[in-house]
C-alpha cells in the first residue's frame, strides 16, 4: 500500500507510514537555522561546545563527524570545540583544527557507556565550562549544566517492523530507547536529519513539535566530482550497493533480484555488496541466499567493511547504484551516489523519495521481481539513466555539508543565547 501524503504545518509535504499528520513547529523549512550563512566568525565566539561522539562506531554517524567537525570548527574559529568518541579511528579521520581537541574515552559495552551517561558525563560537562552539549546520538545527560541538542537518527531504537532480533538486541534496543527518550525531555533542541523522521520519530519518542528541528546531512559534491574524474570509470564494480549489512538494509531480497535479472540478462553487470557485518542472524541468510544463487554467485562480491576514504573507489567504478533498505531516517550512501553521478533504483519509501526526489527509479523493496524489474530498466535505457544523473548533479547541491554545519551552528547558537 503506498503511504499516506499529508502536509505538515508549513506546507511542507510529510508521507507517512501511519497516514498521519504532524506539526514540525516553526524550525523545519522556515527556519532561522537555514539555509545558507548565519553569520560568519561572529557565531559561537568564545564558547565552549562539547560534542558528544561516544556512541559512534560505524556508519552515518561516522561519516557525519569525518564531514562535519573541521567544517564547524572553520565557521566558528573563535569556538572551542571538545569531541568525545570511542572509536580512535576517528582522531586519524578527522582533519585536525587549532581548536577541536578529540579524546577518546575507555571503549566499554552498552552498560559501561551507559554507565558514563549516568555517573560521568554531567561531571565532565561541568568540569570543562561547556556552554552547550552536543549529543550526535540520541543520548545525553539527565542532569546537564548547560543548554542540551540531542540528534535522533536510529530508527531501530523507535520503529514497530519485526526486524528479527535476538533476546540480546531486543533487550538492547529496548535500553537505548530508555536513553533516547530521557534525553529528549531534558533536551532543549532535538535534530532530526530528515522531515519523515522528525514526524514519525518524533511522535515515538514523544517530542513536542517546537523541539524538533530538521537539518539534512550533506555531501562535499564538489570533491566527489574530482575524485570521479580522477581516473578512467572502468565500470567493474558493477551495480553497487553499500550500507553496513542488517535485516532492513534488504540484501537478500536484492541477491534474489538480481538473479531474477540475470537469467533474463546474460551480460548483466555483476553485483558488488560494500558493508560491515552487523547482524549475524540476517547475515546467514545472505549466505543462504549467495548459495541458491548456484553459478550466479560467481558475479556476486559481499566485499565486508571498506574504510571510509575507500569507499569512493566503489562509487568510481560502479555502473549503477542500487539502495534497497526500507528502513532509514536519512541514508547517506543515497547522496553520496547522487554526488557520484551514479543512476540510482532505490527502495520507494518516504525519506528516499524527500532526498533524492525525481533522481533516482523507486521500487517496492518487498518485491523482488518489482526491484529486478527497475534495475533492468535503468540499465537498459541509456536515456533514462542520463535523466537521473542530470537531475541528481543538481539535487546533491541541495545537501551540503556546509549548508549543515551552518544551520547546526546557528542552532547551537540560538539554545545557548535562551539559556
Amino acid at each position: 500500500m503506498a503511504p499516506d501524503t499529508r502536509t505538515g504545518g508549513h506546507g511542507v509535504e510529510i508521507r507517512r507510514r501511519d497516514g498521519g499528520n504532524v506539526n514540525l513547529g516553526a524550525r523545519d523549512r522556515h527556519s532561522p537555522f537555514g539555509p545558507g550563512p548565519t553569520g560568519g566568525q561572529l557565531m559561537l565566539a568564545g564558547r565552549r561546545v562539547l560534542i558528544d561522539a561516544s556512541m559512534v562506531t560505524q556508519g552515518g554517524g561516522y561519516t557525519y563527524l569525518v564531514n562535519m567537525v573541521p567544517l564547524l570548527a572553520a565557521a566558528a574559529p573563535k569556538a572551542t570545540f571538545l569531541v568525545l568518541v570511542r572509536n580512535p579511528s576517528l582522531i586519524r579521520a578527522i582533519a585536525p583544527a587549532e581548536n577541536v581537541e578529540i579524546r577518546v574515552l575507555p571503549v566499554r559495552g552498552l552498560l559501561g557507556r551507559f554507565a558514563f551517561l549516568v555517573f560521568s558525563s554531567a561531571k565532565l560537562t561541568k568540569g570543562w565550562g561547556a556552554d552547550v552539549y552536543f549529543s550526535v546520538a540520541e543520548y545525553a545527560p539527565r542532569a546537564s549544566s548547560c543548554p542540551v541538542v540531542v540528534s535522533l537518527r536510529n530508527a531501530n531504537i523507535f520503529t514497530t517492523l519485526d526486524l528479527g532480533w535476538g533476546p540480546y538486541q531486543k533487550t538492547r534496543l529496548r535500553l537505548l530507547g530508555y536513553l533516547a527518550r530521557a534525553a529528549v525531555k531534558s533536551a532543549s533542541r532535538v535534530i532530526f536529519v530528515s522531515r519523515d523522521s522528525a514526524a514519525w520519530m518524533g511522535d515515538a519518542a514523544k517530542v513536542v513539535p517546537d523541539k524538533r528541528v530538521v537539518i539534512h546531512h550533506g555531501v562535499d559534491v564538489e570533491r566527489w566530482r574530482e575524485e570521479m574524474a580522477r581516473e578512467p570509470r572502468r565500470g567493474s564494480v558493477g551495480i553497487l550497493t553499500l550500507s553496513s549489512v542488517y535485516r532492513y538494509k534488504n540484501c537478500v531480497r536484492l541477491v534474489e533480484a538480481y538473479c531474477e535479472l540475470a537469467r533474463r540478462v546474460p551480460d548483466l553487470p555483476p553485483l558488488t555488496i560494500v558493508g560491515d557485518d552487523q547482524d549475524s542472524r540476517h547475515s546467514e541468510h545472505l549466505r543462504q541466499a549467495l548459495r541458491k544463487a548456484g553459478s550466479l554467485a560467481e558475479r556476486i562480491r559481499w566485499v565486508g567493511a571498506v574504510p571510509y576514504e575507500e569507499v569512493v573507489a566503489y562509487y568510481r567504478d560502479a555502473v549503477l547504484f542500487v539502495f534497497p533498505s526500507y528502513l532509514e531516517t536519512f541514508g547517506h550512501p543515497l547522496l553520496e551516489a547522487m554526488a557520484a553521478e551514479l543512476p540510482v533504483v532505490a527502495a520507494d519509501i518516504p525519506v528516499f523519495r524527500e532526498i533524492a526526489g525525481d533522481s533516482a527509479v523507486y521500487v517496492d523493496p518487498f518485491d523482488v521481481k518489482a526491484m529486478a524489474d527497475g534495475i533492468g530498466e535503468v540499465l537498459a535505457n541509456p536515456e533514462l539513466a542520463r535523466k537521473i544523473v542530470d537531475s541528481a548533479h543538481v539535487r546533491a547541491r541541495d545537501f551540503t555539508w556546509e549548508i549543515t554545519a551552518d544551520r547546526v551552528i546557528a542552532l547551537l547558537e540560538d539554545v545557548i543565547h535562551q539559556g
